[in-house]
């Protein structure tokens, strides 16, 4: 795994590049797109797994990305998406292939509907689109602030943050209805988390609201490519569009079983 910055006219954004396997060279190179919080090192027991070229990205104001310029408005999923388009352009020539997931899945729809031509399959790995009747109270709550504070409390809030986004969606609801089946990761992949989330603390509120107010519905909808859609047995929705064309494969499983979801994406990709 190497590291590497790509520079955009926004600013740096942070990658970590997977050599893959020569005797898959034929493959178009992988991106992918992490969640928020974080960035793209939680994506790396993944990436290592598939035979394919692949480059992970942190996404703008996450991991050891630039954040986007200050502006006015708040900013949207296709603000993110210019900076991740401008470095995947700088960076490959050739057809590509778009991994993503969560917040990131929201990223790859962007770059696949305006990259139509260049990206050849996408990946939707947790895609997550929240009930209208939530999104208000999503937008109040889901990312808070994590402004440094002198008592260290944002360490514990950030902590408890990364915790229980494991346990519970959404995960400030603390309670017996909203509990996810699925458990702890180790306490070194939790440790990890939140220390590439207290790097991303200020990217994390307008990365988060930008992909609750994104249309994912209507992005799929406009999809040109053959998809892979994936969830866990808690997301998986009954009011995702029914995609006739491109051709989208539905996948649950567990997400903890990491070899069996990368076997079935990595079919997918190299089908």
């Amino acid at each position: 795994m190497k590291r590497l910055f790509i520079e955009t006219s926004k600013g740096q954004l942070h990658a970590r590049s997977h050599a893959g396997d020569s005797a898959s060279a034929t493959l178009p190179p992988l991106v992918m797109l992490h969640a928020a919080p974080g960035s793209a090192l939680m994506l790396s027991n993944l990436q290592v797994r598939f035979k394919q070229r692949s480059l992970a990205i942190d996404l703008p104001g996450m991991g050891d990305s630039d954040p986007l310029p200050q502006g006015n408005a708040e900013p949207s999923i296709g603000d993110f998406t210019d900076m991740v388009e401008e470095s995947i352009l700088k960076t490959f020539d050739e057809p590509i292939d778009v991994y993503g997931t969560l917040s990131g899945v929201r990223v790859a729809l962007e770059i696949a509907n305006r990259q139509s031509v260049r990206v050849r399959r996408v990946v939707l790995d947790g895609i997550g689109i929240p009930k209208p009747e939530q999104l208000d109270e999503l937008l109040a709550n889901y990312a808070p602030d994590f402004t440094p504070d002198i008592n260290g409390n944002h360490l514990m809030n950030t902590f408890q943050l990364c915790r229980d986004q494991y346990l519970f969606y959404p995960w400030y609801a603390r309670d017996a209805e909203h509990r996810r089946p699925t458990g702890l990761p180790s306490a070194v992949a939790l440790h990890t988390k939140v220390m590439e989330s207290l790097k991303s603390a200020a990217g994390f509120r307008p990365l988060i609201r930008a992909a609750f107010r994104y249309d994912c519905a209507a992005a799929l909808l406009a999809m040109k490519q053959p998809a892979l859609i994936t969830a866990d047995g808690s997301a998986v929705r009954a009011d995702l569009p029914v995609l006739e064309f491109p051709p989208a494969e539905p996948l649950t499983c567990p997400s903890d079983l990491l070899d069996k979801r990368a076997a079935r994406i990595a079919a997918f990709l190299e089908a």
